[in-house]
């Protein structure tokens, strides 16, 4: 009884090191733990004025000065221009 027990217990040792090298050896560099060797596609910016994180690609930019805000729609951006329209006359 013994003796199945032991050889039960080294199967399992043998199975569980043999499972973790052919995972290991089957996985694709960019698989692991979810990263990519490459450089990130897109990011998330903030919408200044309602606040919601769109992709910067599909963001509607307005520059101001050596700043670039981006903005989720056309009536976001033109609402920042209204509300801080009167800051640059002052």
């Amino acid at each position: 009884m013994l003796k199945l027990i032991i050889i039960a217990v080294v199967g399992y040792v043998f199975y569980r090191a043999l499972k973790s090298w052919m995972i290991g050896t089957m996985a694709r560099p960019d698989d692991l733990n979810g990263r990519s060797g490459t450089a990130v596609d897109d990011v998330l910016v903030q919408d200044p004025v309602c606040k919601t994180y769109i992709a910067q690609r599909s963001a509607i930019p307005l520059h101001e000065g050596d700043e670039v805000l981006y903005f989720c729609s056309e009536a976001c951006r033109e609402r920042y221009r209204r509300e801080h329209a009167s800051e640059k006359k002052s």
